[in-house]
């Protein structure tokens, strides 16, 4: 198991006010959510679906599909690790950095890992599996929609996994269940938890073929999903709306705060498509800003020097309230003024 995601929180009891760790929304009215839950917890008395059919009808019908191309998970990562158990053994191509639950799934069911490396492409056997995070953790950039389609349709002999979990997150076209329908080759990945500001919950699907869907099934334990999990899911499809109110304005924070960012002598800001963005240091080290943060001013960031690819000098933050984002900005400039 992979030891240093974002959202850390739990290791700080009560230093942290402001989280910009997690790319998950923080802002998110789940009022209507808490409610609905409180009134059904007579449902912890029995078992769940051994399966979360009854959700993956709600799915299917809201995306267009069967529901037999539907798959729903505890969280995007146990689609992950069921992917790669089941192509067990097979050749995995993982561009970096990326989420570092791909290489970890894969790692565990004997996969022979390539980071993209030219020479590991041409030595790789034929058959094989290729991650893709879009929008990519913890970049924050998007590969165009028709790029990944014919890449896809492209090479059938491959099979894709293209991790759609931060969805909500842009406004760039990303592919649809239902224009995908029927591509063997394919699986997309979905993230209540992203899109509903619920990671606690732990709620994903997959789409795909209705034969690879099938071959996960046989894979999986029963009762993976519980019953909160899935009672939220059908609330939020039939009456919740995405955790942030606002996309556009959001996003316009972001680009603001990347602007500011920009402008603090020591830091070098990379563009981003979603509500986060990858910074690097010059001359200090991510965890030492890191614990700064935390103990001085109560924010905690994701220090990314253990993504590959990446050293102890990148760290990612995720936008918050405007006087969040300027309180954000002027400690950092602070800390680096007194390290100059």
């Amino acid at each position: 198991m992979i030891v240093g995601h974002g959202d850390d929180l739990y290791r700080y009891d009560d230093l942290v006010k402001i989280n910009f760790s997690s790319n998950v929304y923080q802002h998110a009215d789940l009022s209507p959510l808490k409610e609905w839950l409180s009134e059904r917890f007579d449902l912890l008395a029995n078992y769940p679906e051994p399966e979360a059919r009854s959700l993956e009808k709600l799915i299917a019908f809201k995306e267009g599909i069967s529901p037999e191309s539907v798959l729903v998970t505890n969280g995007a990562t146990e689609a992950i690790y069921l992917i790669a158990q089941l192509y067990r053994g097979s050749a995995s191509i993982i561009p970096q950095p990326t989420f570092s639950e791909y290489a970890d799934a894969c790692r565990i069911h004997h996969h022979i890992i390539s980071y993209e490396n030219t020479d590991d492409l041409v030595k790789l056997p034929r058959d094989r599996v290729y991650w893709i995070c879009n929008p990519n953790n913890p970049s924050g950039n998007v590969l165009m929609k028709g790029f990944v389609d014919y890449l896809v349709r492209r090479s059938p002999r491959y099979t894709f996994v293209v991790d759609q979990s931060y969805e909500a997150y842009t406004r760039e076209p990303l592919l649809s269940p239902r224009e995908m329908n029927g591509v063997p080759n394919l699986l997309l990945l979905h993230s209540f938890s992203k899109t509903y500001a619920i990671p606690g919950l732990r709620l994903g699907y997959i789409t795909g073929h209705p034969n690879t869907i099938q071959l996960l099934r046989t894979l999986r334990y029963p009762w993976s999903v519980n019953s909160m999990a899935i009672e939220a899911g059908k609330f939020l499809l039939k009456r919740g709306k995405p955790a942030i109110p606002d996309l556009d304005a959001y996003l316009a924070e972001t680009e603001r705060l990347r602007t500011a960012m920009r402008q603090i002598d020591g830091i070098r800001v990379f563009e981003t498509k979603t509500n986060y963005m990858l910074c690097e240091l010059q001359t200090v080290t991510a965890s030492e800003l890191k614990s700064y943060l935390i103990h001085e001013h109560g924010m905690l960031i994701r220090d990314c020097s253990n993504f590959y690819g990446l050293s102890n000098f990148f760290f990612r933050v995720s936008t918050q309230q405007p006087d969040e984002n300027d309180a954000l900005i002027e400690a950092i400039r602070q800390f680096l003024e007194t390290r100059s």
